[in-house]
């Protein structure tokens, strides 16, 4: 039987996994638009375009809804546990 409040430990890794995932989608999307390829059919182009925009809006809000749980959640989250992006950033200013 889970127990009735979440641990914080629990909280702080479903945090970090959303924040990781937002990332991710917000990413994959402008990389979506960036690989996008112009086809000689008005027709294929158009349907393609929609295709793609479609995609890059379901991504963008996926990466919204992680990052608004993500903040939501934080509040719930252990204060001393450092997320994926603190311990990216601290890498990055060494």
């Amino acid at each position: 039987m889970p127990p009735s409040h979440p641990r914080p430990e629990d909280v702080a890794a479903l945090v970090d996994a959303l924040t990781t995932t937002g990332d991710h989608c917000a990413d994959d999307g402008d990389e979506l638009l960036d690989h996008m390829v112009t086809v000689g059919d008005h027709a294929t182009q158009a349907a393609l375009e929609t295709m793609i925009d479609t995609a890059v809006d379901t991504l963008r809000e996926l990466s919204a809804t992680c990052r608004e749980l993500s903040l939501s959640l934080s509040a719930d989250a252990a204060p001393t546990r450092p997320t994926s992006r603190d311990a990216t950033h601290a890498r990055e200013s060494r």
